[in-house]
């Protein structure tokens, strides 16, 4: 995802709940020429964006494990924690992408290849540019709903047997198709009947006040998934509502407060993303070096500013290798975000 949409990069240092301010691609009107131009400004393209989501994967490092050579200690520690950081970015972006979108198109009960016409033509309506920057990034279920309809899986129909054999679409409806493991879909078995529902929730907490349940006695199941404040939660236990209301468990700490209720994005089925470049923006700076690390760098690749450190714990004598990144995510037009779902 992070090389599909609109990327905003700088080495300057910020910090976590920074507000920057970034240039969205420009827009201009053609006017009519009647005798003085009148002149528009570029800064109208820019919009403030929370640097707020802060990533790290952090592990002990044994003696052994540091006398590895390069390649090894790479394959061990370096390759998966870069991973996990790239995966979290993938789920924030299609997060925010599903949350924000101003179109939704259905995936039909019987799927045809009219369901993909129609994102495309969602973005046509709302004037998304017809260049190579539409994309659409397909759930796990849902490629293999339409990848093995006879318009794909066909030989014929593509006139060689890759798509086939990598199990992918290719090009269609003016739009370049992806697969992400990553997209917001429930787990669970049997989604809850709780179709919507608003929260309040303290910072470092793992656990939100649900409130203004739409059923009195709705079921909320441990697998389902939520958006909240553009952040994708899963649901740790199986929750039945009283009177609308409870305590909603989830699998990770929630970074912000809700004071006032929230209304949260119930995700009960799978969201694939139909979208332009220009629609959702990455935006990545730099975390500033500890003054106390004997070994610290911001590794740069594809422009996400990664910063490793090399400690040591006294209390528990380890070494210990740190991975964090900084970014914010803003979607810049929602009219250019198609949820398909």
């Amino acid at each position: 995802m992070a090389n599909l949409v609109h990327r905003d990069y700088s080495k300057e240092f910020v910090n976590v709940g920074d507000t920057i301010t970034v240039r969205k691609p420009a827009k201009f009107v053609a006017k009519n020429f009647i005798g003085e131009v009148e002149e528009q400004d570029i800064s109208e393209g820019s919009v403030p964006v929370k640097m707020d989501r802060y990533r790290d994967v952090t592990v002990g490092v044994t003696s052994k494990e540091m006398t590895l050579d390069i390649k090894d200690f790479s394959k061990q520690v370096i390759e998966p924690a870069l991973s996990a950081i790239a995966q979290a970015v993938d789920i924030d972006l299609l997060t925010v992408g599903v949350e924000k979108a101003g179109s939704k198109v259905e995936v039909s009960s019987n799927p045809t290849i009219v369901d993909i016409a129609n994102v495309a033509k969602a973005l046509d309506k709302k004037k998304a540019p017809r260049d190579n920057n539409r994309n659409l990034v397909l759930a796990v279920d849902t490629l293999y709903k339409y990848n093995t309809l006879d318009n794909f899986a066909k030989v014929c129909y593509k006139g060689d047997s890759q798509a086939l054999k990598d199990a992918e679409i290719g090009k269609v409806y003016t739009m370049n198709s992806f697969m992400s493991q990553n997209t917001p879909e429930n787990v669970s078995s049997t989604a809850g009947t709780a179709t919507a529902y608003k929260v309040t929730c303290a910072k470092g907490s793992t656990q939100f006040s649900v409130t203004n349940g739409t059923a009195k006695t709705g079921t909320i199941k441990a697998g389902d998934k939520l958006i909240v404040n553009g952040y994708l939660f899963e649901v740790a236990e199986d929750l039945t509502l009283t009177d609308g209301a409870g305590t909603l468990k989830v699998t990770e700490k929630i970074p912000f407060v809700i004071t006032e209720a929230a209304s949260a994005f119930i995700v009960n089925k799978a969201h694939s993303l139909g979208f332009h470049r220009n629609g959702l923006a990455l935006v990545t700076r730099s975390l500033e070096l500890p003054q106390g690390a004997a070994k610290a760098a911001i590794a740069s690749a594809d422009g996400l500013a990664v910063r490793v450190v090399f400690g040591y714990d006294q209390d528990t004598k380890k070494d210990k290798i740190s991975f964090d990144i900084i970014y914010g995510i803003k979607e810049l037009d929602s009219d250019l975000l198609v949820d398909f779902a």
